[in-house]
């Protein structure tokens, strides 16, 4: 009997949404989940399986004599996770807070998929360093380093914050709960900063079908510029690039939307040129939805920072290039054309649609258990020195050990050093088992990749 999947409980970019579209397109049984609380203000459309858990209401957490978090909790909770036989976790998300109950679910045989999305995971330094070596800044730098630490001393005190707040313990305890106890983790190398583990990467879980093909041709393009965090985006780099061009004589109509509904970002788009996405690192949703809706898209990515899926069709743009390159493509139709166009063909050739996505899911738990992954981690056991100053509580220190031991390492790790910042449990550096470097191929600073790291178009 094919398994049944169980998927939430959050909503990013529609990805719990489109997900559960695609496995059952597959011929799985599939349900979602996405509490009335949680709900996306952006996709008020969706419908979902599940808005209220009635058992969470039954559920009592308290602090263990280690700190650790305790579960009290009814046979409601029990009869439900028994409906379903894999489970996948969106952005640090799971059935209880802060994914305590992944050691539950682990004991009563379940598989678990963590798809990580982005804040929930990111370090401010390591991002800082990441952004840096690929040739950007980390947006969030400055008001991630002035937002006051949390006590995060034990599991019990992390467990009472938002997975969003920037401490150093509250990112590292969403990473390593997926790491322990997920059969498999879907992420990318601008997110998965403070990752020890191999992991795989997919893009934006993404369905064609909701947009329409239009390129329309025109002398003065219309721009659009839809920000869904302008700090993050870097708006102010991007509009103010805009601006000089129109004092420079540049024709061209700017539409900048902000909190709107996602029906009228998808006609937006129907209607635009040119999509300029954002100056960060890596490539989000709304590029994709911009290469479905006939726009040349702009945007921070680059393939060596986040390389899954392979060829993505974006014009990079830098805060260097910015300017000459947004000027090119407004004054060159037959390019936009062409660009268009390709975009389309990508968007066709279906990296990124729901069904395709489900069933490279799938097949991660298989090669996890291989350790034949799509990506292996070094940036966090090559920058102790950047992170050690932060308090790493002993259950996390402990966590990392058994993740080590369990998983491996690449062979440059000095297991000693992490120990002596306070990162590790003590450990040898013998005792870690070290990943075949053989199989691995470097595509940029902190970006490892197997063998297998193909999904994608092939050029």
């Amino acid at each position: 009997m094919p398994p049944k999947i169980l998927i939430g409980c959050a909503e990013i970019a529609k990805y719990t949404y489109n997900l559960t579209r695609g496995f059952r397109e597959l011929g799985y049984e599939a349900d979602s989940v996405v509490l009335r609380n949680g709900r996306n203000a952006f996709y008020r459309e969706m419908e979902y399986t599940y808005d209220d858990l009635p058992f969470l209401e039954q559920t009592s957490f308290f602090p263990k004599s280690n700190g650790r978090v305790g579960i009290k909790t009814t046979k409601a909770f029990a009869n439900f996770v028994k409906r379903y036989d894999i489970f996948i976790f969106m952005a640090g998300t799971s059935l209880f807070p802060r994914m305590v109950d992944l050691p539950v679910l682990k004991s009563l045989g379940k598989t678990v998929i963590a798809r990580q999305c982005g804040s929930e995971v990111r370090d401010t330094e390591l991002a800082q360093i990441f952004w840096q070596a690929h040739g950007s800044e980390y947006p969030n730098y400055e008001q991630d380093r002035q937002t006051p630490p949390a006590d995060c001393s034990s599991e019990y005190n992390v467990f009472g914050l938002d997975r969003y707040h920037p401490t150093f313990a509250n990112k590292l305890h969403t990473t390593r709960m997926a790491e322990m106890y997920a059969d498999s983790i879907i992420s990318g190398p601008p997110s998965q900063t403070l990752g020890i583990r191999p992991y795989f990467q997919t893009g934006p879980i993404f369905d064609v079908r909701d947009f329409s093909f239009k390129v329309p041709r025109r002398q003065a393009p219309v721009i659009v510029h839809a920000p869904s965090n302008m700090r993050f985006k870097r708006s102010d780099i991007i509009l103010d690039c805009l601006q000089q061009l129109r004092d420079d004589g540049v024709h061209f109509h700017l539409k900048v939307l902000r909190n709107m509904p996602h029906e009228v970002i998808r006609a937006e788009l129907a209607e635009a040129d040119i999509l300029i996405d954002q100056l960060s690192c890596g490539c989000g949703t709304l590029a994709y939805e911009g290469m479905a809706s006939g726009c040349v898209v702009l945007g921070g990515h680059k393939d060596a920072a986040s390389p899954l899926p392979r060829n993505r069709p974006v014009t990079h743009i830098s805060v260097s290039t910015i300017k000459e390159t947004v000027r090119q493509v407004i004054q060159d139709l037959p390019l936009r054309i062409r660009l268009a166009a390709s975009a389309r063909e990508y968007i066709n050739d279906g990296y990124g649609s729901p069904a395709s996505v489900a069933e490279y899911m799938l097949q991660s738990i298989e090669r996890a258990g291989k350790n034949d992954c799509d990506l292996y981690p070094v940036l966090f056991t090559a920058n102790a020195d950047a992170i050690a100053h932060e308090p790493c509580p002993e259950y996390l220190r402990e966590m990392t050990r058994l993740i080590f031991l369990n998983h491996g390492t690449h062979e440059s790790t000095d297991v000693t050093r992490l120990v002596a910042a306070g990162l590790v449990s003590p450990t040898e550096n013998t005792e870690v088992p070290r990943w075949d470097n053989n199989s691995l191929q470097e595509e940029g600073p902190w970006v490892l990749t197997g063998k297998k790291a193909t999904y994608g178009r092939t050029v």
